[in-house]
């Protein structure tokens, strides 16, 4: 089905193009609430990529009830209720997937989740002891459990070893867009920025890069650091005149580490934080509240991160920060 290459399109470069070429290829099903389960799934996959969870969730919530046994709804539903931060709910869906993939699929799902309340430590060892003892491994899968292992590295301060994991993710398949996004970041928070900027040059079709491409320019005052920020407003700028621009964390940062506007990126981070409540969207909403002042802005995340038992050596100290009762 052309719409399904139209997304790997998507997954694979980062253009959202793809996900509109993917749309119009459904549009005789696109709000039929009878479409084929096929349909249906696709269609969960666009929202998703779209940031349209709700959306994403009732096609799911409905794929589940034609097909109880579906891994890909299940492991769709899971990714997006962990970005939610429902992890109750991410992780019923991954034991849900025990009998229905292999081990390695349903442990990483599992290990996904509970590297955010409170067990990283555990999860990196029972994910790389399962990962050590798999044989023949498809690279696909192969990319997913090293982006899970360095992320869960770089979240308790295992800097060498994220790094490691991330070379293996890297070298897997082929890039894609989620998995040069992620490596970017890492770079970044270990202020590597040359080599931020040749991973962009590598792969300027990757837009998502623009602005690690930015920030890493600017921090080195290279000599296009001015025209890859302009770049940056006008790609948002024509995103706003589109009609459907929603803010999200890399918005926020643009706004905080590129404009300097703190407040308008405290706004643009509590905003997307309603929805998605990853490590890193609690990171420039904290960020944002320092940069203006406002402390007890940030309360939502304390509260999130007190309840779960989030463990990330970049967003705690940024607490303490904020709290300074916290401190031991």
């Amino acid at each position: 089905m052309q719409a399904s290459a139209d997304i790997e399109s998507a997954r694979t470069s980062g253009d959202p193009r793809y996900l509109g070429y993917a749309q119009a290829a459904l549009a005789p099903w696109w709000n039929a609430k009878d479409a084929p389960l096929p349909v249906i799934l696709l269609r969960a996959q666009i929202h998703q990529h779209n940031h349209s969870f709700e959306a994403a969730l009732a096609d799911l919530d409905h794929a589940l009830v034609l097909d109880p046994r579906n891994p890909q709804a299940r492991l769709t539903r899971a990714a997006i209720q962990q970005v939610q931060g429902n992890y109750t709910a991410a992780a019923a869906d991954c034991r849900s997937l025990a009998l229905l993939v292999e081990p390695l699929v349903t442990a990483d799902c599992m290990s996904r989740v509970s590297s955010h309340r409170g067990a990283a430590r555990g999860a990196y060892r029972k994910l790389l002891a399962m990962r050590d003892r798999a044989a023949g491994m498809e690279p696909r899968l192969r990319r997913e459990i090293e982006l899970t292992l360095a992320d869960i590295s770089m979240r308790i301060g295992e800097i060498e070893t994220a790094r490691l994991h991330f070379d293996q993710a890297l070298t897997a398949t082929d890039a894609d867009a989620y998995t040069l996004l992620t490596f970017a970041d890492f770079l970044l928070e270990q202020r590597e920025y040359r080599q931020v900027v040749e991973l962009f040059e590598r792969y300027p079709d990757y837009a998502d890069l623009l602005l690690r491409a930015a920030l890493a320019s600017r921090a080195i005052n290279a000599a296009n650091a001015g025209q890859l920020s302009q770049r940056l407003r006008e790609q948002y700028a024509a995103h706003q005149r589109r009609g459907d621009f929603v803010p999200s964390r890399d918005y926020a940062r643009f706004l905080l580490d590129i404009e300097g506007k703190a407040s308008a990126a405290l706004d643009a981070a509590l905003f997307n934080w309603k929805s998605q409540r990853e490590p890193a969207d609690a990171l420039i909403v904290v960020r944002a509240a320092i940069a203006t002042g406002q402390p007890a802005a940030a309360a939502p995340v304390v509260t999130f991160v007190r309840e779960q038992g989030l463990e990330d050596v970049r967003l705690l100290p940024l607490l303490s920060h904020i709290l300074p009762e916290r401190r031991t």
